[in-house]
């Protein structure tokens, strides 16, 4: 601490500075200061290599950051640019909502996964009903269903909803036959009552599916129901595309087409781009162009199970990712406005429900760049998935 110095001060005698005795006893205050020597920091050689790895550190971040994702199970961002934090901060969890996911399976020992409400499981390749995963490589439909239900080392988009799974995926990902995927949507809602059905999962469009395929035709007797369907648009975008529009079943008008975007908000290469017309070529119009929304899909951590490495978690790309985040957005909706008349399905034939919920989509999504509110990009679609948004305006038209 510093203080002032007093002029009136006697001060010591001068042999105390070093200085003669017959000197003025005064003289202390014409001598010069002697400044302290510096010292070298002398810190020990293993606390001089921390503080070279911080710098280093801190240094090549940018680059190293990327790389230690793939070591760090951490995707809330997603949740957050979705808008899915602000509702579930809202008390909303996807309580008294059915959803039902068509996939590999699930593997219900995950630790993330041992709470969930699984109201409903069939296996429609193998035809048990003992929960399980057909994909023992890559756990698709474990990680399919963490984003949305996971209740543990990360909290999923809906944790208590009703879950139903229906497995038609084989152990590749691939479609056991499109016989298995149009029973198994239909199912969904014929037998287990589903109030949303989500599809990770898609075909190319061709002559077959032009003139009416089995899974376009289950999945347009599900909307005509009432029944909200989710799709991922495919990962088949980007230069060299040989997809002429969004896989199947996504292509149909009444589905929520999803692309995927990266944490910055920009469209990931893969995602697919939709067609101007339907397979009828009819010119598509709003609120049923296609895509009709992206959300987070890219680098996103979900559960998975490998008995090999009792690895519990895996990162994954794509469009599967993304339509899973619309679907829980969809489901806490529907529970905020549980019991709304508008949003019932009660009435065959009747698409209301599907069209009110799809326009206030399309109003509600962030634009993207150079994009004005409510228009529509082939890739892009209405914009990116805005959940808090989307919520108030499915409201306004209620």
């Amino acid at each position: 601490m510093l203080s002032t110095i007093d002029p009136g001060a006697s001060g010591y005698p001068a042999e105390a500075y070093g200085m003669p005795t017959e000197m003025d006893p005064q003289a202390w205050k014409d001598a010069d200061a002697v400044k302290p020597r510096k010292r070298p920091l002398n810190l020990p050689w293993g606390l001089w290599m921390l503080v070279g790895l911080i710098v280093a550190l801190v240094i090549s971040y940018s680059s190293i950051i990327g790389y230690l994702d793939e070591f760090i199970p951490e995707s809330e961002w997603a949740y957050e640019n979705a808008g899915i934090r602000t509702l579930n901060a809202d008390g909303y969890s996807g309580k008294g909502v059915r959803v039902c996911i068509v996939d590999t399976g699930i593997d219900m020992t995950h630790p993330d996964l041992v709470g969930v409400n699984l109201v409903g499981f069939r296996d429609f390749i193998h035809g048990t009903d003992n929960p399980h995963d057909n994909d023992l490589t890559q756990s698709h439909g474990t990680m399919m269903a963490g984003i949305l239900v996971a209740n543990g080392s990360f909290i999923g988009a809906a944790p208590n909803v009703q879950l139903i799974v229906a497995a038609a995926l084989g152990a590749d990902g691939g479609s056991g036959s499109e016989v298995a995927v149009a029973d198994a949507i239909e199912w969904c809602w014929t037998k287990k009552d589903a109030d949303i059905i989500s599809l990770s999962l898609g075909g190319k469009p061709d002559l077959v599916s032009t003139f009416g395929g089995r899974t376009e035709g289950a999945v347009s007797d599900a909307l005509d129901n009432g029944i909200f369907v989710v799709a991922a648009a495919g990962n088949h975008g980007g230069a060299g595309q040989d997809y002429p529009d969004v896989t199947v079943p996504a292509n149909v008008d009444g589905v929520i087409a999803v692309g995927a975007v990266h944490r910055n908000n920009s469209l990931w290469q893969f995602s697919s781009s939709g067609s101007p017309t339907n397979a009828s070529g009819e010119s598509r119009i709003w609120p049923n162009q296609k895509p009709e929304v992206v959300a987070p899909g890219v680098e996103i951590h979900s559960t998975f199970v490998s008995e090999r490495t009792g690895t519990t978690w895996s990162r994954s790309d794509g469009t599967s990712d993304s339509t899973v985040f619309v679907t829980g957005a969809l489901a806490l909706i529907l529970e905020r406005y549980n019991g709304n008349p508008g949003l019932s399905h009660t009435h065959q034939g009747d698409r209301s429900p599907i069209q009110l919920v799809k326009s206030a989509l399309a109003d509600s999504s962030e634009p993207g760049v150079f994009q004005v509110q409510g228009e529509h990009h082939l890739r892009y679609g209405y914009g990116s998935l805005n959940a808090d948004s989307w919520s108030d305006a499915v409201g306004a038209r209620l």
